[in-house]
């Protein structure tokens, strides 16, 4: 089963991409700090994360440095999702070795379609 690691600390849109991602068959692990989804990354290795920005203890762009640093996580895709949408943020994800980038608010059809492309059409 295709794991998805949500690191967001807005309690409704974790939820909220939790119950989806469930749904749909995938399993989820999640966090609402930095911190945490470092460890769980290595510890659980996710075949996909979905990384806010702004979170406690650690923001996004140093846990993405932090995976891609790591040899057991530096492969996993990384999807960053954030309401910063300007073009900055964008580049800067994209720099610290983000594989993609969605804007917060999104669809459930934009999510699942980006976590898709970036499993490689991989199915729960």
């Amino acid at each position: 089963m295709t794991t998805i690691m949500i690191v967001e600390d807005e309690k409704n849109i974790r939820m909220s991409v939790r119950m989806l991602l469930q749904k749909k068959g995938f399993s989820v692990i999640e966090t609402d700090n930095g911190v945490d989804a470092v460890k769980l990354a290595q510890d659980k290795l996710p075949q996909l994360i979905l990384l806010d920005i702004l979170i406690p203890k650690m923001d996004g762009y140093l846990v993405c440095e932090a995976i891609r640093q790591n040899p057991l996580t530096k492969r996993i895709p990384v999807v960053f999702m954030s309401a910063k949408s300007q073009q900055e943020d964008q580049r800067r994800a994209r720099e610290l070795g983000g594989s993609d980038f969605i804007t917060k608010p999104f669809t459930t059809t934009d999510l699942l379609e980006c976590i898709q492309k970036n499993l490689g059409g991989e199915r729960p």
